[in-house]
């Protein structure tokens, strides 16, 4: 059975944790383990989400005590959780969550089916466009896709990936120029590479919107994110793309002998 490590990153979002980590709770999957990093926001996030998670030893929380945003939260809590290489790391925001309780099974699923190595997706947002319809509903890549720095980003949530393909990024990849983790556009930092390096053949797409965006929270715009969210956008064109990879592969231990 397929082994999956969810990991939440919360910002100011106390209004909404109770629902994300309860829809972690009820998923019919039950092979699963989640870590919740809260950043410090001015606000009571943690103890919602204290309060969502008590009696479910499945849940590990951290409370940072200044604000650290996603791409530090996502790598120290994946070094915290010491996942195996085979193990997938689900990627889920504070302020969402799953809209189906059979979420973690369709992706569990989609890996032993396919044998593939990331997975991305279509959420549904909770709030409907004025012309009718929800956001979300998102294509796959093009089969063959080999560009994914120029092309449209496609990559969207929910996000998945085996543990041994995140291994294989850089985390100097991760940051900006300035040696910092991002704070923004961790998603396209993420998965960019991780889509080279298995291209279309080994990633799949879930077309089932399993996830619910929440577009409800109307957070105060800072214009420092703005402007290094373009800086990142930049930085992603001219970094150098990561080969593809045909096999998962060798451990070190094992190549070295």
């Amino acid at each position: 059975m397929t082994k999956l490590k969810v990991y939440i990153n919360c910002g100011p979002c106390a209004e909404f944790v109770g629902k994300c980590i309860t829809s972690v709770r009820e998923q019919s999957y039950p092979d699963w383990e989640a870590w919740v990093t809260v950043d410090a926001c001015g606000d009571d996030t943690y103890t919602h989400a204290a309060r969502a998670a008590r009696g479910d030893a499945r849940f590990h929380l951290r409370r940072n005590q200044t604000r650290k945003y996603s791409m530090h939260n996502l790598v120290h809590a994946i070094q915290r959780s010491r996942p195996e290489p085979e193990d997938v790391i689900v990627c889920l925001d504070g302020d969402d969550w799953f809209s189906d309780r059979n979420a973690l099974c369709i992706v569990a699923e989609t890996y032993e089916k396919f044998n593939c190595w990331v997975t991305y997706g279509s959420w549904r947002s909770n709030v409907p466009r004025l012309t009718g319809g929800y956001d979300g509903l998102w294509p796959a890549y093009p089969e063959g896709t080999t560009d994914f720095r120029h092309h449209r980003f496609l990559g969207t949530a929910v996000r998945t990936w085996k543990k041994w393909l995140w291994d294989c990024l850089k985390d100097e990849d991760l940051r900006s120029d300035s040696g910092e983790y991002v704070r923004v556009s961790e998603d396209q930092m993420i998965m960019i590479p991780l889509l080279e390096m298995c291209g279309t053949q080994k990633a799949r797409h879930i077309a089932a919107p399993i996830m619910t965006y929440n577009k409800v929270p109307q957070y105060a715009q800072d214009e420092s994110l703005n402007r290094e969210g373009l800086r990142n956008g930049e930085l992603i064109e001219r970094r150098t793309p990561y080969m593809r990879l045909l096999a998962k592969p060798a451990p070190a231990d094992a190549a070295a002998d």
